[in-house]
């Protein structure tokens, strides 16, 4: 967490904390409106900011004479955003608001709580449903409401010295993909070089041991053994 920021706290033990963008602050005030929540955070003017709850693996927004009781729940966490327009989606067909027309995968995953072998997945009307990708952002600007569902991190196949090698969509690192590939009885020791052929084309590019990539599906790897040269 950011370094905390304190304000009408003269006597520590009557007051309230509450969290707004990562930065911590208190209320002398058990219940607290929406409005004097942001002017406390310094965001100002009020009215020209949203105020977003996140409780319950859920984002609510509030009203700025909305009250608050801060010493129901523990401390309450809330993000803070200069809009005067509310975004809406779910996830799981449970409702979510937003400031903001992008909510980062990241931040939403938090939100969430979900694990780490699970994704989201974002549903079309027009059927063209898609993989939300780890640490990208989400647009929330499109007609009606988005939905997404948590799903199983997905399977796809990618090749070893040509040979396939199932990985879940996501990052890995280059010690990953040749442990997989030798479980799955692709001839190659731990001690290989692995290089990964560019999409667009180009010369490969080595991956270390500890060199993270990011697979899709479709990739081409290589595993050579860099003692045949010496």
């Amino acid at each position: 967490m950011d370094t905390a920021i304190i304000k009408d706290s003269a006597d520590a033990r009557k007051t309230f904390p509450f969290i707004v963008n990562t930065l911590k602050f208190a209320s002398s005030d058990r219940e607290i409106d929406t409005r004097e929540i942001l002017n406390i955070s310094d965001h100002r003017p009020a009215d020209e900011h949203q105020l977003i709850r996140i409780a319950d693996r859920r984002t609510f927004a509030l009203d700025l004479e909305r009250k608050t009781d801060l010493g129901e729940k523990g401390v309450e966490n809330f993000r803070a955003f200069r809009s005067d327009r509310t975004f809406r989606f779910t996830v799981d067909a449970r409702g979510f608001d937003w400031g903001l027309a992008n909510i980062d995968e990241t931040e939403l995953r938090g939100i969430c709580e979900i694990e780490a072998d699970q994704v989201f997945k974002l549903e079309r009307d027009d059927g063209s449903d898609e993989i939300v990708d780890d640490g990208s952002e989400i647009n929330l600007d499109h007609r009606g409401t988005e939905r997404l569902r948590i799903i199983h991190r997905p399977k796809v196949l990618v090749t070893v010295n040509t040979k396939p090698v199932e990985l879940s969509r996501g990052h890995h690192t280059g010690m990953d993909i040749k442990l997989s590939a030798i479980a799955q009885g692709v001839n190659i020791r731990v001690d290989f070089v692995l290089d990964v052929e560019p999409a667009g084309g180009g010369d490969p590019k080595i991956i270390g041991d500890s060199d993270v990539v990011f697979i899709r599906g479709g990739e081409r790897f290589a595993a050579v053994d860099h003692h045949e040269d010496s």
